[in-house]
């Protein structure tokens, strides 16, 4: 049974009875909500998180209705899905972590340990990318950003060296066997070397350019890396990210684009702005704000344990010999039950049922002629669920009892 209009007023009762404190405690969770969305969002899996909430609200679902096999199903299927996310992003993770170990210093100290390396970087890139071009020497350089690389590149021969001039010129000579890969820049470590990218389709932006050019926007359509390119053609210089070529035409710009890239690394004022925190990704803020009222609802107000009564008719099986009840009074009781507020939903009346056995009249106390009392037990209520009986009012009850032989 699914209950009438009171149990579905009973259900959307919570709003009066939130507090200042339930506010915070579901922003809170918002703004962790939030945080896993930008996390997945800047690892270009996005659908995965979207599928956690679906998944997550369907099994909520399943709890309200009492699906006790397919909430325990589900249960199974959430642990090996955390398995696969724990062992899939691992790098990720692991990144989140220097980052909330990072934002644990102070602004000033966070600030000068993110820049520290920048300018060094900036310079050597500069002068190495230039003299490439200046020879003519056909290169690719990615600088890895928030992103992972390692499912996106293939044949990559791990470097983990200290990123100078010599060498990158190094790799890249063209008498090095890996001088045709592309370099991967982490941080101001060359991770790796000689990495096969995949290919970009795009032909409007490629029109004549060559299989470095596709790598290189091939990778910056899927990632937040920045690619250089240097033309074994022509010498020309190009920037790829987030999909789009930017050709360089003197190393002010160079070094401008470079910059801006770092700083988004280090400030994360891409998402961050203070000036956009309010406008940007409304819909997504409005879901997971959404989503902590559904868990507050669910989790924390269902939760709280109750008592709610009902008033249920008596009825009875008399198994004594020659014994006919005539008049049960009262002919209801009331119920008074105690549980977790959602266990209340879908109860009525209809589904507790309250069946006194007489097996022998001697059950019976007479009171008056013609009228005996019967005590109530917590035995004789029937109802499916986790629920207490409290109470139940009367505890006895009147009956009117013919009988040829009634034993008192």
């Amino acid at each position: 049974m699914f209950g009438n209009e009171k149990n579905i007023k009973f259900m959307f009762d919570f709003l009066k009875d939130i507090t200042i404190i339930d506010i915070i405690d579901i922003l809170t969770v918002s703004f962790f909500l939030y945080l896993i969305f930008l996390w997945f969002k800047r690892t270009k899996s996005v659908f995965i998180f979207v599928g956690i909430i679906i998944s997550s609200i369907a099994y909520l679902v399943v709890r309200i209705l009492g699906l006790r096999l397919v909430a325990t199903l589900m249960q199974g299927f959430f642990a090996v899905i955390l398995l696969a996310i724990v062992i899939i992003f691992q790098e990720e993770i692991r990144r989140l972590f220097e980052q909330i170990a990072l934002f644990s210093l102070s602004p000033k100290l966070r600030k000068a340990k993110m820049n520290q390396n920048f300018q060094s970087q900036i310079d050597i890139l500069t002068g190495t990318i230039f003299f490439l071009a200046k020879k003519h020497i056909g290169s690719i350089v990615v600088i890895k950003g928030k992103d992972t690389l390692l499912r996106n590149t293939q044949r990559g021969i791990t470097l983990n060296g200290k990123l100078s001039a010599p060498l990158l010129k190094s790799i890249f000579d063209t008498h090095s066997d890996g001088h045709d890969g592309a370099v991967i820049i982490d941080g101001d470590q060359i991770s790796q070397f000689a990495c096969h990218l995949p290919l970009s389709k795009d032909i409007n932006q490629l029109q004549d350019k060559g299989t470095r050019h596709a790598a290189a926007l091939g990778l910056s359509e899927i990632t937040d890396a920045l690619s250089i390119v240097v033309s074994e053609t022509t010498g020309e210089i190009s920037i790829c990210q987030n999909g789009k070529f930017v050709t360089i035409e003197d190393k002010k710009m160079f070094q401008e684009l470079i910059e801006r890239f770092y700083e988004s690394l280090g400030s994360g004022r891409e998402i961050h702005s203070k000036r956009n925190f309010l406008t940007v990704n409304l819909k997504q803020k409005f879901i997971v704000v959404a989503l902590s009222i559904f868990l507050w609802w669910f989790l924390v107000h269902e939760s709280v344990v109750i008592h709610k009564s009902f008033e249920v008719p008596i009825q009875h099986i008399s198994l004594a010999k020659n014994l006919n009840i005539v008049e049960i009074i009262p002919q209801e009781v009331k119920i008074v039950l105690s549980a977790p507020r959602r266990s209340f939903y879908f109860v009525d009346k209809e589904d507790i049922e309250v069946l006194v056995k007489i097996v022998d009249s001697k059950d019976l106390n007479k009171i008056e002629d013609g009228y005996y009392e019967l005590i109530i037990a917590a035995s004789d209520v029937t109802l499916s669920g986790s629920y207490s009986i409290v109470n139940i009012f009367p505890r006895s009850v009147k009956l009117r009892v013919e009988q040829d032989d009634l034993v008192n």
